[in-house]
């Protein structure tokens, strides 16, 4: 019976022994693991401003754009002709289909200011159309389709050299008509960008063959340019 006590004994001390041994080593194990994650943290932390900087300076927010189709109604002189040989005023009606589309597959696109289209000839204003208003959020790879039409009488903008490119071009029937885009976009992390694009429009005027369906007009698809701002004479 001595004999079992003792081995009994022997037996807990044993476990008492193993149970402080594996104590000490989960003390170990967690005083490790408190110095990794000490050393660690901020060096993590750096990592991920590194990242943070590279991306804000990096980075920057696109946008792009393509005309799918643009009809030109009515560019003709209207009213009393002013001194230079030009109209007072000028009858424009265009319509447009542009796509716009986010390239960014990670991250909205925010509208801080709205895109507008100007349309011009010659750099001169005829009208403004706004496209997308402030505060909107493109999103990652999306395409967004707006119609845009101008209509109505415009006051008189255009000089001498103008009226002459004018004439020359109404006389073929062929208006080449300028389309500008502009605003300021911003993307997730903070990139702010001031955007300019020039879409070029060769427009020409409603004069189907006869027996042919005058909706049906062949546009050949414009893509968007980015460019520096341009300065416009109203």
């Amino acid at each position: 019976m001595a004999t079992t006590s003792g081995h009994r004994s022997k037996a807990r001390n044993s476990d008492r022994l193993r149970d402080l041994c594996c104590d000490l080593q989960a003390q170990r194990h967690s005083r490790s693991l408190l110095k990794c994650l000490l050393f660690t943290l901020p060096g993590l932390a750096i990592l991920a401003a590194g990242v943070l900087l590279l991306l804000r300076f990096a980075v920057t927010p696109q946008l792009k754009a393509y005309i799918e189709d643009a009809r030109l109604t009515s560019f003709v002189p209207a009213g009393i002709l002013s001194p230079s040989g030009s109209a007072a005023t000028y009858n424009v009606s265009i319509s447009v289909a542009i796509t716009v589309r986010n390239p960014n597959g990670a991250m909205d696109i925010k509208y801080t200011k709205p895109l507008v289209a100007v349309f011009l000839f010659h750099d001169r204003r005829l009208y403004n159309v706004t496209v997308t208003g402030a505060g909107h959020r493109h999103r990652p790879l999306k395409r967004e389709v707006h119609i845009l039409h101008t209509g109505g009488e415009v006051p008189y903008f255009l000089d001498a050299a103008a009226v002459e490119e004018f004439t020359k071009q109404n006389a073929t029937g062929v208006i080449k008509v300028e389309m500008r885009l502009s605003g300021q976009i911003k993307l997730g992390i903070g990139n702010i960008r001031v955007l300019e694009l020039s879409c070029p429009l060769t427009l020409r005027r409603p004069a189907p063959p006869p027996g042919t369906d005058p909706d049906v007009v062949v546009f050949p698809e414009v893509d968007c340019i980015p460019d520096k701002p341009k300065k416009i004479v109203f």
